[in-house]
């Protein structure tokens, strides 16, 4: 009976891995999962398991030779910066990710951190917590029907995104990515722009992008001195996509407006005296956009799904990032 092991689930305290281990009985698959922490720990519980589950673990080339049996890999999310894919492909292991789990949840909280921003919700809850009562006290802003939105990708999370933005306030819609076809924008009433016109012309940047050597530091302080003066940057996608301390540089310019961060460069950032809570005009959250009753539910299903597909039913699921360039899928 193949085995689908889930490594790493320390790192998503309060997870419910009774749902794997359904889904799993039910298509005659076992299930079994760990704490590890290093990669002898890894492949001395999962050395004959078919298919892996991974939250953060970062699975390299060597770590996979050491897994024989290994068929599959999917990450418990949209990004899979983790895993080495061309190694991965290269041995024959479809591996997988979750792009169509967490859309509204991660939409609605970037939409949220642009509400937040416009309106300076937390900068003015922070002023009363100091004893001041000024409500006009801040920076300057506009209508958001006066704004103009661009997202950095116009992916699915993206186009929730727009939409929201599209029906609650009408506001004008840019987009730069450079793998969409002209009929994603016409459909989503989004005008095309190239990357330099998404930053000159945007009052507000919202990021939708997975982390690549591509977007890795993209916005760093050339980028951002190319911005809108005065414009929003908000980033739900992968911290590292921004370089922290240029960011932190431009908002005490006012280059940057404000920023609403659910993702940094360097996370988690226990340092209380770390710069970036050095700024008034910056919200953090905790990477939690993903959260939600729902979505961790439609999380651990898609998840074990995938490997079923895979283990059982002997098929390239839809969500392999790696499926055009499989040669052939591990025996």
């Amino acid at each position: 009976m193949p085995t689908y092991a889930h490594i790493d689930t320390h790192l998503q305290p309060g997870g419910d891995w009774s749902i794997e281990e359904r889904v799993c009985k039910a298509h005659g698959m076992d299930f079994k999962y760990a704490q590890c922490k290093t990669d002898d720990e890894v492949v001395a519980f999962a050395k004959d398991a078919e298919a892996l589950g991974i939250l953060d673990y970062d699975m390299t080339a060597e770590l996979m030779d050491r897994l024989p049996k290994c068929k599959m890999m999917v990450r418990y999310g949209i990004g899979f910066d983790t895993i080495d894919v061309p190694a991965a492909t290269e041995r024959g292991i479809v591996v997988c990710n979750l792009p169509d789990y967490c859309q509204p949840e991660v939409a609605t909280h970037a939409f949220a951190l642009l509400m937040d921003l416009n309106r300076q919700v937390t900068f003015l809850d922070r002023n009363i917590r100091n004893g001041v009562w000024k409500g006009n006290d801040g920076y300057p802003f506009h209508r958001l029907s006066a704004m103009t939105v661009g997202t950095f990708g116009i992916g699915s999370i993206a186009r929730v995104f727009i939409k929201y933005v599209r029906e609650g306030y009408g506001s004008r819609l840019i987009a730069y990515d450079p793998y969409a076809p002209d009929s994603v924008f016409e459909a989503n009433g989004v005008e095309r722009v190239t990357f330099d016109e998404l930053l000159a012309q945007s009052d507000v940047i919202s990021i939708h992008v997975p982390l690549t050597e591509e977007t890795r530091n993209i916005f760093n302080k050339d980028t951002i001195a190319k911005m809108k003066d005065g414009a929003y940057l908000i980033n739900t996608s992968r911290g590292p996509i921004v370089n922290q301390d240029d960011l932190v540089e431009a908002l005490k310019t006012g280059r940057i407006k404000a920023a609403g961060m659910d993702v940094l460069e360097r996370e988690p950032v226990l340092d209380t005296n770390e710069e970036c809570y050095k700024v008034n005009n910056i919200i953090i959250t905790p990477h939690s956009a993903y959260n939600s009753v729902e979505a961790k539910l439609e999380q651990h299903e898609k998840a074990a799904l995938s490997a079923v597909e895979v283990c059982i039913n002997n098929k390239v699921p839809y969500n392999a990032v790696n499926k055009k360039f499989l040669t052939k899928v591990k025996d």
